[in-house]
């Protein structure tokens, strides 16, 4: 009986390849811009306005990466879309008079640069407003470095959804596979990872572990002198366990 021969498909070239890094996607608030403590005075206030006792208020649900309503909805209970709107704008007033003290996050400026100097596209992925957004990169003079901007507005669906990460993709042109993100919440991670992109956590090592448990690659405190090296030897690491080289 003759023994039939079967032969594997042959594969189409760079089908064994590695990826290689092509794009780092920022989120703004709390990665670009440290603006948390300047956010954490407004929605303080905000709520304290509103009746809630700020020597009890915890403020850990602000740093989940929750769009806004999210937020006024845990703190305040069911709230109409008219509410949403007014406190919202009272909260941008709040954070507004602050604003003079909004600095970026230490060696951005620097990691960008040097990005950019080696090739590798920069963008911004951020649920925040459209004008705040814009205003903070003026503030810092930061938006030539960013092909692309992506905010709250045009994203449709926020974080944890990857849409906003997917779009800012589509926008430079580049595969999600060879793209890194780096992300302060654990929404924003686990939306890069719905969008098959490898995640930096970039946050206070307290946070280290809710990041990581939401899927992030690695873990940072700060960002490292060789940014190039660093994010390129994210995208291609091996490790099947998530953030295995957490660095304080």
């Amino acid at each position: 009986m003759a023994v039939k021969q079967v032969h594997a498909a042959k594969k189409g070239p760079g089908a064994n390849r590695e990826p290689v890094l092509k794009a780092v996607i920022f989120d703004l608030d709390g990665v670009v811009a440290d603006s948390h403590p300047i956010h954490e005075i407004a929605w303080a206030k905000l709520l304290v306005e509103q009746g809630l006792d700020r020597v009890t208020l915890n403020l850990d649900f602000l740093y989940a990466g929750h769009p806004r309503r999210a937020i006024l909805k845990h703190y305040l209970g069911p709230i109409s879309a008219a509410d949403v709107e007014q406190l919202g704008r009272r909260k941008d007033e709040l954070y507004g008079s602050a604003a003079r003290l909004l600095m970026p996050k230490p060696r951005i400026p620097e990691t960008l640069r040097e990005l950019n100097q080696d090739g590798i596209v920069c963008a911004l992925a951020t649920s925040a407003g459209r004008t705040r957004t814009y205003e903070t990169l003026e503030k810092f003079g930061l938006t030539k470095r960013f092909a692309t901007i992506v905010t709250g507005e045009e994203a449709g669906t926020p974080k944890p959804a990857p849409e906003i990460f997917l779009l800012a993709a589509r926008r430079i042109e580049t595969d999600p596979k060879c793209c890194v993100v780096v992300e302060d919440s654990v929404a924003g991670v686990a939306a890069a990872r719905a969008a098959g992109m490898k995640c930096v956590g970039f946050a206070p090592a307290k946070r280290f572990r809710e990041l990581a448990e939401a899927g992030a690659d690695d873990l940072i405190s700060k960002l490292p002198a060789d940014a190039t090296s660093y994010f390129k030897s994210v995208l291609t690491a091996k490790s099947e366990e998530p953030a295995a080289r957490a660095r304080a």
